[in-house]
């Protein structure tokens, strides 16, 4: 008897271990996420119009990048090689989970008409992925559902995507194209220096963006919109093409990046071209930034983009991330 009473006292005792280490799991972020799929619901907004981390956890899903239909036509391959690089390093030191998992790194979908996932923001985020140096079962995102438009036609379907401004539909050249000729996948998105030159630019305060929800910064790490509190900041999605698209105009950035300036996705991504690249925008830099502040960039961007009239100083990503 006191044998059985003991072997009971075991099983409890692992039993109890057993919950305790499912409540962990849970509760540190580490409880299974679905895949996206049928089943994935719309999260919902809280009071304040915000999606919350525990809402995204509570009905987001996870998806594999491959699956991911992208709703604009370019990236810039230069902030790709950074991330990618970040990635890989997370990856290989077992916290990549963690990272893809921090509240401002969920991407956001929408579903549409077949029940194909659209992606709304975070591409160049979902492109490092691709191209990092992890195991292909590994190529996934932490995503949720902003809207399930998937009964819908075809064409009311994009121009819904149109009127919420979740997709760009121009080429890099600035030229409007038609959401037939959007990438399929996310390895297809082009590669626009122009996008690159934007996000240094925006990177250096020439433009303010808008810090989004939950996003982590260091105790003495001042962002634009904290810099700049009397500069409206910007939140709208594909900001950064915009005002690429502006400073496509200015004669001393079109002299800085004549020629190919561009660099063609592929595993591993070209560094080589990519340098070159670098060297071109860090040329046209200065003249980015000057251009920035002047009051044509204002009348040119519109309302609500931002527009800093301070002159900044333009501040290039290091070479390689290093």
């Amino acid at each position: 008897m006191r044998a059985v009473t003991i072997m009971l006292s075991g099983f409890l005792v692992l039993g109890l271990a057993g919950t305790a280490e499912a409540k962990k799991g849970k509760d540190d972020g580490g409880a299974a996420v679905p895949e996206c799929g049928k089943n994935t619901k719309v999260a919902r907004l809280n009071d304040e119009g915000i999606i919350t981390l525990k809402e995204k956890k509570k009905r987001g899903c996870i998806i594999d990048v491959k699956a991911l239909h992208p709703t604009q036509s370019a990236v810039g391959m230069d902030a790709v090689e950074c991330k990618a690089a970040k990635i890989s390093s997370k990856a290989k030191a077992g916290k990549l989970d963690e990272y893809l998992r921090e509240d401002n790194r969920w991407v956001p979908m929408v579903r549409g008409p077949g029940g194909i996932f659209y992606l709304t923001d975070h591409h160049h985020l979902s492109t490092a992925v691709w191209n990092a140096d992890i195991k292909d079962k590994d190529k996934k995102v932490y995503a949720f559902l902003l809207a399930d438009w998937s009964n819908m036609k075809e064409d009311a379907f994009w121009q819904q995507m149109v009127k919420q401004h979740d997709t760009w539909l121009k080429d890099p050249a600035g030229q409007d194209i038609t959401p037939a000729q959007l990438p399929k996948s996310i390895g297809s998105l082009q590669d626009d220096p122009l996008r690159t030159l934007s996000a240094w630019v925006r990177g250096s305060c020439g433009y303010v963006k808008c810090d989004p929800p939950g996003a982590a910064k260091d105790e003495d790490d001042l962002s634009c919109a904290d810099k700049f509190p009397n500069v409206t900041c910007a939140d709208a999605y594909f900001l950064e093409f915009k005002w690429g698209a502006y400073l496509a105009g200015v004669p001393e950035v079109k002299d800085a990046l004549a020629g190919e300036a561009s660099c063609s996705q592929q595993t591993p991504l070209n560094t080589q071209c990519l340098d070159n690249q670098y060297d071109k925008l860090n040329k046209a830099l200065p003249a980015a930034m000057q251009a920035a502040a002047a009051p044509a960039a204002q009348q040119a961007v519109g309302e609500g983009a931002g527009y800093n009239s301070v002159v900044q100083t333009g501040i290039a990503q290091p070479k390689h991330c290093k």
